[in-house]
């Protein structure tokens, strides 16, 4: 009897290996830097990239950069003229993302800004996002919310990670942090976005889910 291949497995041996920047970035941020475990996977990766390439964003902002590795894949899909600002609160994590955006050859599109993401939110202008990365404090996620929905523009793309609400969502766990909180607070996030009559909103199924919401048009 043959064993099916696990889903991570599966997806590896038909997409084939990452390529070497991104393998390089990720061995030397988690082994080298000692960066916690909790990146994006490399589907994940590939769909954020894809998502991208589609709705073509002027502006996109990340929350939660750690290492920079969904940021190379959000950079990889910008049109020309495009440009990320993502958001950390570490500095450690932020100087790493750098010399890894270098790296990849991406940083001459990327802002990283270092500090308390709402802090930053609240200084843009309303409709003035194409696309949003959510993958920063779980606790915050319904935050969020409330200061992002206002700032995409018509159309735009909210995008959660760690949607399915299981799984080691941050660092902190370590410290005290309680994990029974935080997936409280992303099925909050998740049922106001599902529910929300000016989003229509879908889960992928990547290793711990993204939560894909577009913006009402009209």
């Amino acid at each position: 009897m043959t064993t099916a291949p696990s889903p991570a497995g599966y997806v590896r041996s038909v997409l084939g290996p990452r390529d070497p920047v991104l393998d390089t970035v990720l061995r030397r941020s988690l082994l080298d830097d000692r960066m916690p475990t909790i990146q994006v996977d490399d589907n994940a990766g590939r769909v954020l990239q894809i998502l991208t390439l589609l709705r073509r964003p002027r502006h996109v902002v990340e929350i939660g950069t750690l290492f920079g590795y969904s940021t190379i894949h959000l950079a990889r899909g910008l049109p020309e003229g495009g440009r990320i600002t993502t958001l950390e609160i570490d500095p450690a994590a932020a100087e790493v993302a750098r010399r890894n955006l270098d790296e990849a050859g991406v940083s001459d599109r990327v802002d990283i800004v270092v500090g308390d993401a709402a802090d930053h939110l609240a200084t843009l202008a309303p409709a003035s996002v194409g696309l949003v990365f959510i993958d920063g404090d779980k606790k915050s996620y319904p935050q969020y919310l409330k200061h992002c929905y206002p700032l995409l523009e018509p159309g735009g793309l909210l995008i959660a990670d760690d949607a399915f609400a299981h799984g080691d969502f941050s660092p902190e766990q370590a410290d005290g942090a309680d994990p029974d909180r935080e997936a409280h607070a992303i099925r909050t996030y998740a049922r106001a976005v599902g529910r929300s009559p000016n989003l229509f909103s879908a889960f992928v199924g990547t290793e711990h889910g993204l939560l894909v919401s577009v913006k009402e048009q009209w």
